[in-house]
């Protein structure tokens, strides 16, 4: 089979990226072909104030990129069309190419943007639901996108133009959410459930020898919207209790300053599942609805429970007091460490399960015939 893969880059490298990457490897491990259309936001850096106007007003659809997809469309006739990421370079476009040469697609929902301008249903620090069912027009007033009007007022302009074309019910054949609360939330918004399967991403195992540790791990930004104040008053409810902590930190005095806490900053991925291996647990504490966290699933792959607020894709993914546990209020958080730091054989039969999971659900296996079913699915409709 031949794959097209489309995605464009953020700035930064992050999730969807590794995702887009695992699904090549996987897909030509197993003899399949893997075609790419890729556009990196990072090239935005030399764009002239004149190139960033025309690329403003080519958001609803780029000619330009609508040729060069076109051109390898044809030049390499895939069988089916992936797409992860379109803005803000490639744009909604290649639907339109795919829909005329009968190519079907497939879209991966990494985030909220189909009923969210900033696509993280989050502004000024909590949960935002304010444009569920709404027009996205109702988020210029708060400057969602880049904390600006303009920003802001071009992505609702995108959104909601094709929503009232029917783009993203008459040219997406699949549409994949990674978890049921996901899939609701978008259903509630407004995205048709019957185009909707839920597909979860997958990690390879790392090699690490796991063991039951006497630390507990946080690994991610280290700011509110990732849960710090969480942290920050569980570092000091818990002085008896060891916190390896990993990530940037625009503060990190605040968190050498507690004498339980060992910062480590940024660490590559490899030290990263060092220390993961060596855990007692890994602790979760974002505010965010969040995708499918990568740190929750390679945690899972070492047989470590999560501690995870209850909320967003963290609800679907852990099942308390099976895989992990899930807290509502930073009391609930302290009450969940202080229960698996005393008991060691309960800590040992939920990361026993969450390696089952990883398993049953997560693993290189389950991810590779996730994807070819859902190819064999739209071509079959076709």
């Amino acid at each position: 089979m031949k794959i097209l893969q489309v995605h464009n880059h953020y700035k930064k490298r992050g999730g969807e990226e590794t995702v887009v990457d695992q699904e090549k490897r996987i897909l030509e491990a197993n003899g399949h072909t893997v075609v790419q259309f890729i556009k990196n936001s990072s090239d935005l850096e030399g764009y002239s104030k004149f190139d960033l106007i025309k690329l403003m007003l080519s958001q609803r659809a780029s000619s330009s990129v609508g040729e060069e997809f076109r051109n390898l469309l044809k030049k390499s006739k895939p069988e089916v069309c992936h797409v992860h990421n379109i803005y803000p370079l490639i744009t909604p476009v290649i639907y339109e190419e795919c829909k005329r040469l009968g190519i079907p697609v497939v879209q991966t929902l990494h985030n909220y943007k189909m009923i969210c301008t900033n696509s993280l249903l989050f502004r000024d620090g909590e949960v935002c639901e304010a444009c569920l069912n709404k027009s996205l027009y109702n988020s210029i007033k708060y400057k969602c996108y880049r904390n600006s009007f303009v920003a802001t007022a071009i992505q609702a302009d995108v959104i909601q133009t094709h929503r009232k074309r029917g783009t993203w019910n008459r040219l997406v054949d699949r549409y994949v959410c990674l978890t049921d609360f996901q899939k609701d939330k978008l259903v509630s918004g407004g995205v048709p459930a019957q185009k909707i399967i839920i597909k979860p991403n997958f990690v390879h195992r790392p090699d690490q020898q796991t063991s039951t540790g006497d630390y507990f791990l946080f690994v991610g930004r280290l700011d509110r919207s990732k849960g710090l104040d969480d942290l920050l008053v569980l570092f000091e409810k818990c002085p008896f209790i060891s916190f390896f902590v990993i990530g940037e930190s625009d503060e990190p005095e605040k968190l050498k300053a507690f004498g339980n806490v060992n910062y480590l900053g940024r660490k590559d991925r490899e030290d990263v599942l060092e220390y993961m291996s060596k855990s007692r647990a890994v602790i979760f504490p974002s505010k965010y609805y969040e995708g499918m966290p990568m740190v929750i699933l390679e945690s899972f792959s070492l047989q470590k429970p999560v501690i995870a607020r209850d909320t967003g894709a963290m609800s679907s993914m852990i099942n308390h007091n099976q895989n992990g546990l899930k807290y509502e209020n930073v009391e609930g958080l302290i009450e969940a460490v202080n229960l698996l730091d005393r008991d060691s054989n309960y800590t040992e039969s939920l990361g026993i399960n969450a390696l089952s999971d990883y398993n049953s659900y997560y693993s290189v296996s389950r991810g590779y015939q996730n994807l070819i079913e859902l190819y064999q699915s739209v071509q079959n409709e076709g």
